[in-house]
């Protein structure tokens, strides 16, 4: 009883992903955002806020581009830091402790799907708001009921925003001292959905080398410069290289670039890291 049910559940997993998030990228190592159908844009809290003001005209440009990748036929959800960024902007607050910074993540949250909402409502989008903790996405109950939600959006042309449900999702802060920016999340949800593409956006354009110079392509951590974290934002390369290792190993490519190529994203020459899914067998190397 129990195998049929095993497979049964199977069934049901491998019908939604053929049927909603099927990998389609062809076997081409330059990047070409025409290769995808699905895709995930994950912003930082470096590109969101600017001087600590919202960065207004990436998210304008942001906006515009979704809304013509999504008028293409592709689907697009984007993993959105910044409510903590607002909530003391707002508050004019600088957190110590958990609590506070749970508390600010309240408070800029709602900040953070106005600025979304009311650009794509000027372009003619809805957007909708999804918070979600890690475990949501390993819990298998948690996670159909997701896959759903996203079902239903897509059908309907509306925008997943999507950021860690920072209020609840206190795991990684009490472990690591400080959340990662959602990286984590960005390259979880790409594996647990079938994105077949997952963009990182950070304010250093790409990964970059010892020379100084963003790599074109990434293979090896040990091609890297010293990796440091960001100012402001939680996360860093360090948690980017992980991301990247996770959903590259998961079928899902990987390209980072900065919030200035967001208007040439489509374009051959746009400038950033290209990472390659490879299968796990050979997986980045990491020293």
């Amino acid at each position: 009883m129990e195998n049929k049910k095993n497979k049964e559940e199977s069934n049901e997993n491998n019908d939604w992903n053929n049927n909603n998030w099927s990998n389609t990228n062809e076997s081409d190592d330059e990047f070409d955002l025409k290769n995808y159908k699905n895709v995930i844009i994950k912003i930082g809290t470096n590109t969101i806020m600017k001087n600590e003001e919202i960065n207004k005209e990436f998210l304008t440009n942001l906006t515009i581009k979704v809304g013509e990748l999504i008028k293409s036929g592709k689907k697009v959800c984007i993993v959105s830091s910044g409510a903590i960024g607002l909530g003391k902007k707002a508050t004019n607050f600088n957190p110590t402790i958990i609590k506070e910074q749970q508390g600010l993540a309240a408070i800029g949250q709602i900040k953070l799907m106005q600025e979304y909402q009311k650009r794509f409502e000027n372009i003619g989008f809805e957007v909708g708001q999804v918070l979600l903790s890690q475990q949501d996405l390993l819990n298998k109950e948690c996670l159909n009921n997701i896959k759903n939600a996203f079902d239903f959006l897509f059908e309907q042309k509306i925008i997943p925003i999507i950021n860690e449900n920072d209020v609840v999702a206190t795991e990684e802060l009490r472990k690591n001292g400080s959340f990662s920016d959602n990286d984590a999340l960005a390259s979880l949800l790409a594996t647990k959905i079938e994105t077949d593409l997952l963009i990182i956006i950070t304010e250093k354009g790409g990964l970059v080398g010892k020379s100084g110079k963003i790599l074109k392509k990434f293979y090896h951590e040990n091609e890297l410069a010293n990796l440091e974290n960001t100012k402001g934002g939680r996360g860093g390369m360090e948690t980017k290289i992980k991301a990247i290792t996770l959903a590259t190993t998961n079928k899902c490519d990987c390209f980072i670039t900065s919030s200035k190529e967001i208007n040439n994203i489509e374009n051959k020459n746009v400038i950033g890291t290209f990472c390659k899914s490879v299968p796990k067998k050979l997986s980045f190397k990491t020293s």
